[in-house]
């Protein structure tokens, strides 16, 4: 289950069934929290997905590859890297999706969509990680060092994406760690 009351920056009408968890992968090291994306083909604590170029795919700051914050459902879905998991319940209410390199077991999700917004949250899942190198696992240190303005809530954590005004990074942190990342738009309503 994702994090209750977010504060400003994240939405707040969410429902158990809108919001996935997922388990923290294990890492190998420490991630990079220079601030600054790594240059090589693989990240720090490597296994991130890689473009054909070789660069790193980062989660930000407007999505994941292919698939964008705000982008149409259909338009996601002709991406060929997603696949639709559960509908939209009534007019309000949001669907969710996995990444087809990432699925995710029982409720959990690669992230939500609405009718009104589109591609609405994405959650790290398997090796994703954003520019600055944080990841689930990560310390919640690291997260300070990499995100200076991290706004902590009794429940969850965010910050403004950095190079993306309409978007939020949402952290759950617990004993000293990343358990659960989000990549949000800052307007989303699917989780808290």
């Amino acid at each position: 289950m994702l994090m209750g009351a977010c504060g400003s920056g994240g939405g707040s009408k969410a429902s158990e069934s809108s919001s996935p968890t997922v388990d923290a992968p294990a890492t190998s090291g420490t991630p990079a929290t220079s601030g600054t994306p790594a240059t090589s083909g693989t990240p720090a604590t490597g296994g991130a997905s890689v473009t054909p170029s070789g660069g790193p795919i980062y989660l930000g700051p407007a999505g994941y590859g292919a698939v964008k914050l705000g982008m149409k459902r259909a338009d996601a879905e002709a991406t060929g890297l997603i696949t639709v998991k559960s509908e939209p319940q009534g007019e309000i209410g949001c669907g969710t999706f996995d990444f087809k390199e990432f699925p995710q077991k029982g409720p959990n999700s690669g992230g939500n969509f609405s009718p009104q917004l589109g591609v609405a949250s994405i959650f790290a899942v398997g090796d994703m990680r954003t520019p600055e190198g944080i990841t689930t696992g990560s310390a919640a240190a690291e997260v300070e060092k990499a995100y200076p303005e991290l706004k902590k809530g009794p429940n969850a954590s965010f910050v403004a994406v950095p190079g993306n005004p309409e978007a939020v990074y949402t952290f759950l942190i617990e004993n000293g760690r990343v358990r659960q990342l989000v990549l949000d738009l800052a307007t989303q309503t699917c989780h808290n």
